[in-house]
């Protein structure tokens, strides 16, 4: 069920991102085009420094993933200084959504969270209803934390909306804690364990 997403999973992890990007629930039609959020949070990962993507495919194409990166530093660099300049033309301030997310992109600092030393690497998890409830979040939990601990990252952070209070749940019981919280966000970060070498 989990594998490594290709080139030809984008348009469905795009699709996953804006079905899910409402606090958990569709955010069609919230921001000014249906593809700015994915192109925030989900599809720069499928090119980026340090970028992973894992999809839960049950055999008819991806309906959940996990993706983010091993070097968040390099990764916002990437993306202030190359991927957003290629893609904010496409993407101008229209509803309220768009007049948060748009200047939140272009923020230099948006991913460079204080405990970033730390917990180098993040993520971000999102499923559609029907891979919920058996078992998909935390196997891909299980599997990023592998592919990150195996790339010799020391730890690995999130961020979830408050509001969000199926993913401030979810989190502590896959072995994250929170390290960090204001009004409308907590910061999720577990440590990981390199693999193991064999004698």
């Amino acid at each position: 069920m989990i594998r490594p997403a290709t080139l030809e999973d984008r348009d469905a992890i795009a699709r996953i991102c804006r079905l899910t990007g409402a606090q958990g629930r569709d955010a069609t039609g919230v921001f000014g085009d249906d593809t700015v959020l994915a192109d925030v949070y989900a599809t720069p990962y499928l090119d980026g420094p340090g970028g992973f993507c894992l999809v839960w495919d049950p055999g008819d194409g991806a309906v959940g993933y996990v993706l983010g990166t091993s070097d968040t530093r390099a990764f916002q660099q990437w993306f202030v200084d190359a991927w957003w300049p290629a893609v904010a033309a496409t993407h101008p301030p229209r509803t309220a959504g768009d007049a948060w997310l748009v200047p939140s992109a272009a923020d230099p600092a948006r991913m460079l969270i204080p405990e970033l030393e730390a917990y180098p690497a993040h993520l971000h998890i999102d499923l559609l209803p029907e891979a919920q409830g058996r078992g998909a979040g935390r196997a891909l939990i299980d599997a990023a934390c592998a592919l990150l601990a195996g790339r010799g990252a020391p730890g690995v952070h999130l961020v979830a909306e408050r509001a969000n209070r199926g993913a401030q749940a979810f989190y502590p019981r896959v072995g994250f804690a929170a390290v960090a919280a204001d009004d409308a966000v907590v910061t999720f970060a577990r440590r990981l364990r390199p693999p193991e070498v064999a004698e």
